[in-house]
């Protein structure tokens, strides 16, 4: 790897990584949520009481709207952090000779064009992120409507399978930039960076394959319920429920180890921070100390929980 004689970051300190990490957690845990409201809405175990199911459904509905809309909310907060941060390494790679030349020529054949990647998992996360709103607002609407309503499930149906594909969109993106990071960690000279971007590496390439599973799962929930109509006619929570219950419970499980995979690669960033910000050295006070680090994770930390109430 090339050596980081010219690194120097005027702006950057402990801070920005600790929010990452922050924010990453959210977003892990609003896909969480709303596997498990999905999961209660449509749970086969559901007890079929038509007076039970229809408070259950009004409820459930407003919590699910809510989820998804908190998602699309906190996504945008992530990617400006995350946009914020892939501007830090832009400007490591910038200032690293090696990086910068292999950059230019691809190296081994594969281009390395860091810039590009970024600009597009920001672009494709943004338009997930509305994705997830439009999905929330429309999800209301199915309790507006009440049961039966099947413009508004093939509504919403369409919104899973819009969702599905910019959930897709987002996998392949962190593919991309896994498959960077690992290229990064593979120019061979700092040993602390080089193993900071490899873990790097590798947690992106497992939150890009939870992207991808969870995109299936949406767009197998969006065709089955599309295509119920007509063997129902007049769609019924209840049907639904019954038909595709093993649906949502592979999605939910599939959510919770997007959850856990994301939680790690916020961990890894902030790992890579530390790995950069100890090479660079304290230009000027732009970076924290240890103890200042520590502290600060633990008050973000609580930060978290509390959000989570």
């Amino acid at each position: 790897m090339a050596s980081d004689f010219f690194l120097k970051f005027d702006s950057f300190d402990g801070f920005l990584a600790h929010k990452l990490d922050h924010d990453f957690l959210k977003f892990g845990h609003d896909f969480d949520r709303v596997g498990d409201a999905l999961t209660d809405l449509f749970s086969e175990n559901l007890k079929f009481d038509e007076h039970k199911v229809a408070i259950d459904f009004k409820h459930d509905t407003e919590q699910i709207a809510f989820d998804f809309i908190k998602l699309g909310f906190d996504t945008l907060k992530l990617d400006d952090v995350l946009h914020k941060f892939d501007d830090v390494i832009l400007k490591y790679a910038d200032q690293t000779p090696t990086i910068g030349s292999f950059a230019e020529t691809g190296g081994d054949g594969g281009a390395l064009k860091l810039s590009d990647d970024f600009i597009k998992l920001d672009t494709d996360f943004q338009a997930a992120s509305f994705e997830a709103i439009k999905l929330g607002v429309d999800t209301l609407k199915l309790h507006v409507s009440g049961e039966g309503a099947n413009d508004s499930f093939i509504k919403w149906a369409g919104d899973l399978s819009d969702f599905s594909t910019g959930l897709h969109k987002v996998g392949d993106d962190f593919q991309k930039v896994g498959e960077d990071f690992l290229k990064l960690g593979d120019l061979k000279g700092s040993e602390t960076i080089d193993e900071a971007f490899i873990k790097l590496g590798g947690g992106a390439l497992k939150v890009s394959d939870d992207l991808h599973k969870v995109s299936d799962d949406f767009l197998k929930i969006a065709t089955d319920i599309t295509g119920s109509q007509d063997n129902f006619g007049a769609l019924k929570i209840d049907q639904i429920a019954l038909k595709f219950g093993d649906d949502f419970h592979k999605l939910d499980a599939d959510l919770h180890k997007l959850n856990t995979d994301v939680g790690a690669l916020g961990d890894d960033y902030i790992k890579l921070a530390g790995a950069l910000t100890g090479h660079g050295g304290n230009q000027g006070g732009g970076t924290t100390t240890t103890s200042d680090s520590d502290a600060l994770h633990q008050l973000l930390q609580h930060a978290h929980d509390f959000s989570l109430l």
